[in-house]
């Protein structure tokens, strides 16, 4: 069954608040939400067999002389590490795939840096909802995982379906929504921490004024997407615009979710 893990309310700085992933999901991921004063140094290193990211989600940071901000996530494997200095209060969303070498034997020891604002912005063919690619083959050079940031501006909503091969979660940035699981109703609010195991039947929807914003990532990043009977499958239209309205920084091809060179 899927869980649902409700992010509690942080008080002070240099909090760090373990997410509790490890212990339900067999070592598969952890995750967890850290709340930095300025000019903290913060070190995340991999091991050869493992994957991790940063996600930035407020405050910047300087990493090997790069400021970064909210519009970055940095990637590190097979043994690379991030040392980070944080250059005012931040928040951070980090998470760890242990073993993310048994889902690419040909994990490399690497570090990606992905300002994932320049991502060209996609639409979703039968509703309102857009999709930025945060992680993928070619943008991380692993298959080990895959990731997006998914928007539902209000009254979206997306067609039930389940994933084969993979097992994935969603972080609520912003926003407020409601998690349709195996039918059963679930509200979501900025903070929540949503896992679905393989083969679990959901969707979400938006019912309120205001947008909500997800990321969700698949360990591993190779799955097939199956839809209920009678829903039309998701396919994802390039608007050849990024998230500020610029040129993006690559173009995308029409694709079906779960399939396509990204």
């Amino acid at each position: 069954m899927p869980f649902l893990i409700r992010s509690a309310e942080q008080k002070g700085r240099g909090v760090t608040q373990l997410l509790g992933l490890g212990d339900r999901t067999d070592g598969r991921i952890a995750v967890e939400l850290q709340a930095l004063e300025e000019g903290q140094r913060l070190i995340f290193g991999s091991t050869p067999q493992s994957l991790l990211w940063v996600q930035i989600l407020s405050g910047s940071v300087r990493l090997a002389g790069q400021q970064l901000s909210g519009d970055h996530v940095v990637m590190a494997s097979g043994g690379a590490s991030l040392e980070l200095e944080t250059l005012q209060d931040t928040r951070l969303f980090y998470a760890n795939v242990p073993r993310a070498k048994d889902y690419d034997p040909k994990l490399q020891r690497s570090v990606v840096v992905h300002d994932w604002s320049r991502e060209p912005v996609l639409n979703s063919e039968h509703d309102s909802r857009q999709r930025i690619y945060l992680a993928s083959p070619k943008l991380w050079g692993t298959p080990a995982v895959k990731g997006e940031m998914i928007i539902y501006p209000p009254g979206a909503t997306g067609a039930a379906h389940h994933h084969e091969g993979a097992e994935h979660f969603q972080y609520l940035i912003s926003g407020q929504g409601t998690a349709y699981l195996d039918g059963e109703e679930c509200d979501l609010q900025a903070g929540d921490l949503l896992y679905n195991f393989e083969n679990e039947i959901h969707s979400f929807a938006n019912h309120t004024s205001e947008s909500m914003v997800f990321v969700e990532f698949f360990v591993p990043g190779e799955s097939a997407t199956v839809w209920v009977e009678g829903a039309n499958a998701c396919g994802w239209q390039p608007t050849g615009l990024d998230i500020q309205g610029r040129e993006p920084s690559r173009e995308l091809d029409y694709h079906i979710h779960g399939q396509g060179d990204v």
